[in-house]
C-alpha cells in the first residue's frame, strides 16, 4: 500500500531545517540509507527525486555553523517539486525535492 505524498508547508526551525513527515518516518533518525532501500520507496510511493546542496562558496562555517535558515534552495526545473526535507549533512546543506512520478 502506498501513501499519496503532497507538498506541505515547510516551517523551518530556528536553524532552517526541515523535514517532510512522511519522509523523516521513512528515514527515522537512520544515519544512511541504502540506494537500493530509498530506490524502493520511492517506487513504492510513485515519487522521484533530486538533491540540491548549498554552495559552501556561500556560506561562512565560523559564523553559520550548522545555521541553514539564510539559504533559500532554487526549485528543480518543471512542475510538482515540493521539499522532502533540507538539513545539514557532512557534505553541507542539502534540499532534498521530491514530486510524483510522470
Amino acid at each position: 500500500m502506498t501513501t499519496e505524498f503532497k507538498a506541505l508547508p515547510v516551517e523551518r526551525d530556528q536553524y532552517g531545517y526541515w523535514t517532510h513527515p512522511l519522509y523523516d518516518e521513512f528515514c527515522d533518525d537512520r544515519e544512511s540509507i541504502s540506494p537500493e532501500e530509498f530506490n524502493a520507496w520511492l517506487d513504492k510511493n510513485g515519487l522521484e527525486w533530486t538533491v540540491i546542496y548549498r554552495d559552501e562558496d556561500d556560506a561562512d562555517p565560523d559564523v553559520d555553523g550548522y545555521d541553514i535558515s539564510a539559504w533559500q534552495p532554487e526549485t528543480p526545473a518543471g512542475d510538482g517539486w515540493f521539499v522532502g526535507s533540507i538539513h545539514y549533512t557532512e557534505d553541507g546543506a542539502v534540499c532534498i525535492w521530491l514530486r510524483a512520478k510522470p
